[in-house]
């Protein structure tokens, strides 16, 4: 059942099928932080980055650490504690019809603004 309005600072489970992307374009199940703005969720669309718990993917200024005090995971959520890279060059529109409900968590104000510096640098943004 997707989740029917995603909020900015959401951690949702999204599963992108391999065959929906090409190189070296993050699939399968993962989750993912919600950045949209929840003035567009009339839209039916979000805006994305994908989250990874490989610590070594945080060796660019623009691939953000996400570290466990700033995840608040939801009651029964199947996230595991830890930290997290947001891969804010791996960007994506997904149609709320991906997001899987429920959702995971959510995100502190500081990390949210930590992933916004991340992508106002991968878009060129001041």
């Amino acid at each position: 059942m997707p989740n029917p309005s995603p909020q900015r600072g959401d951690i949702d489970w999204i599963n992108v099928p391999r065959h929906h992307t090409v190189g070296s374009e993050q699939y399968k199940s993962r989750p993912w932080l919600i950045v949209t703005t929840n003035a567009i969720g009339y839209l039916n669309l979000a805006i994305g980055v994908p989250l990874s718990m490989q610590a070594q993917k945080q060796n660019r200024q623009f691939r953000i650490a996400i570290t466990q005090p700033n995840i608040i995971l939801d009651p029964g959520s199947t996230l595991m504690p830890g930290e997290r890279v947001a891969l804010t060059e791996q960007v994506r529109v997904l149609s709320v019809e991906r997001l899987e409900f429920p959702r995971a968590g959510r995100v502190t104000n500081a990390a949210l603004y930590a992933v916004e510096a991340g992508l106002a640098f991968v878009l060129e943004m001041p």
